[in-house]
């Protein structure tokens, strides 16, 4: 390659400026995926309606519809339905600022943490990461989670980090955490890990007064994590609902059989995909195995703060108290980012002496299908169950007299925009949700016969034992009336059937 273009290449890659102008990226990413504005999914819906239909003290008791949510996260999303109305820009209104927060706050950390050559590649996957732009727009806790890990991660090293320990710094520090608390269950595992590495190095240098005023702000942290659970905690992870559905996201322990290895094996390159974003896994966990030696050797005390929330989390799924999975630990995707950043920039510095194509090769290859998949998202935002064109569709058309029967995974969702679209609540029937017996399904449809026009609602389709639900229930409708009409959208559809025969 020409030595001078390349000479190029390291200008820019090296340029102050290169950061802020992925970080603009990344903020247009999620702004553009926030103003699209897509429907509210299930979970969403669940979510969504705990928090219009109850009060402020309401929502300190259990969530219905097995939902579980940080206290402070409720209240906020309480706070900006109050002022802002029920829209889903409302709902989502925390989340996309934390994830437009996020972003500044991670090229913050990282300048901490990795070398200066890695922190363009960190940046850059942190701004790009499809997960992390998509839950920046979704009524759910996760985009603030990483907010908050990084709220922590920056404080620690701006404040206690390789600096002499004030007091003022160690009441901040135990108020911090103490708070945190409420707005971020995972939040419990980065500040164990972190408390716990700088107790450890403290202890290794014999820094007394030091740890004396570590125990200080982790006994704030306990305190509150004692009233947090009394008050919340203790009845989610009682959740049995919640739990067996993560039921194969727990790691096996102690692990007794081959299919247990093969667990490890599977989360740890499956972990790159999801929650991370990258689809080339193989690649990216060789990014990690050699930003984690890197760091070990290199900066232990970061290496530390870095790896104990991870391992912590994994511990915690062992004993079936956290899922290690997708969404629930996208929190740990900066850790995740930052050991890739300086792995990637580690395998570049060490070959760029036989050839400087393999280590741009290698970034170039990591970023190709993530960066294809954000441009994509400036075209065509990411959409999961487009329910609001079909509940239009079906106002438009429907006539006096008609039935409306609902799907029950396009229950919840329904029941939100009819609070929306100001819809009178009263005429429609719920469809049964039960997988294990399959004629109740067909009992629950036959109910709907004699009727002249009954539009049948779908969203939130669920297939068991192979067999898609909505194609099941069209089958049975086929053959018991005639199809006069259908609306399809993305993840929803209705159908219009004659029962009357």
């Amino acid at each position: 390659m020409n030595h001078q273009l390349l000479s190029k290449i390291y200008l820019l890659y090296t340029s102050k400026k290169l950061p802020w102008l992925i970080i603009s990226f990344g903020v247009i990413l999620r702004l553009v995926q926030y103003l699209f504005n897509r429907s509210l999914w299930l979970d969403e819906s669940f979510l969504a309606l705990n928090i219009i239909d109850r009060s402020f003290i309401e929502l300190l008791q259990p969530l219905t519809y097995n939902q579980g949510a940080p206290i402070g996260f409720l209240m906020l999303e309480k706070i900006a339905v109050q002022i802002f109305n029920s829209s889903e820009y409302a709902l989502r209104l925390f989340p996309f600022l934390s994830g437009i927060a996020s972003m500044f706050l991670f090229y913050g950390v990282a300048k901490r943490f990795i070398k200066s050559e890695a922190i363009p590649i960190a940046v850059g996957l942190f701004a790009i990461s499809g997960p992390l732009i998509y839950y920046s727009s979704e009524t759910k806790q996760y985009s603030s989670d990483v907010f908050i890990t990084l709220i922590i991660l920056y404080f620690v090293t701006r404040n206690i980090y390789s600096k002499r320990l004030t007091a003022s710094h160690t009441i901040v520090f135990g108020v911090l955490g103490a708070t945190v608390i409420w707005f971020s269950h995972s939040s419990v595992f980065i500040l164990a890990g972190v408390g716990v590495s700088l107790a450890l190095f403290s202890f290794v240098r014999k820094e007394w007064t030091r740890i004396g005023r570590l125990s200080i702000a982790y006994s704030f942290w306990a305190l509150s994590l004692t009233l947090c659970y009394l008050v919340s905690l203790r009845d989610l992870s009682a959740n049995k609902a919640l739990l067996n559905y993560w039921g194969d996201a727990f790691m096996p322990f102690p692990p007794s059989s081959l299919g247990d290895i093969k667990w490890f094996v599977d989360a740890f390159f499956n972990i790159f995909n999801d929650p991370v974003g990258l689809p080339l896994t193989g690649l990216a966990a060789l990014a990690f195995l050699v930003g984690s030696v890197s760091l070990f050797l290199q900066k232990k005390e970061q290496f530390f703060i870095l790896i104990l929330p991870i391992s912590l989390v994994l511990l915690a799924s062992g004993f079936h108290k956290y899922p290690f999975k997708g969404r629930l630990i996208l929190f740990l995707v900066p850790f995740l980012l930052l050991f890739i950043a300086e792995g990637v920039e580690q395998i570049r510095d060490k070959t760029k002496h036989n050839s400087t194509l393999i280590g741009i090769a290698f970034i170039c290859i990591l970023f190709l299908a993530p960066s294809l998949s954000a441009s994509k998202l400036l075209i065509k935002p990411r959409t999961k169950e487009e329910i609001k064109p079909v509940i239009s569709y079906i106002r438009e058309h429907k006539q006096n007299g008609d039935l409306l029967f609902l799907y029950y995974g396009a229950v919840p969702a329904y029941k939100f925009y009819s609070k929306i679209f100001r819809v009178n609540n009263n005429h429609y029937i719920e469809g049964v949700g039960s997988r294990d017996f399959w004629r109740n399904y067909i009992n629950d449809l036959d109910k709907l016969r004699g009727n002249k026009r009954v539009w049948v609602l779908f969203s939130h389709v669920c297939t068991w034992e192979g067999v898609d639900e909505e194609k099941y229930f069209l089958s049975y409708l086929n053959s018991i009336g005639t199809k006069m009409d259908a609306f399809k959208s993305v993840g929803a559809s209705v159908y219009l059937y004659d029962l009357y025969d």
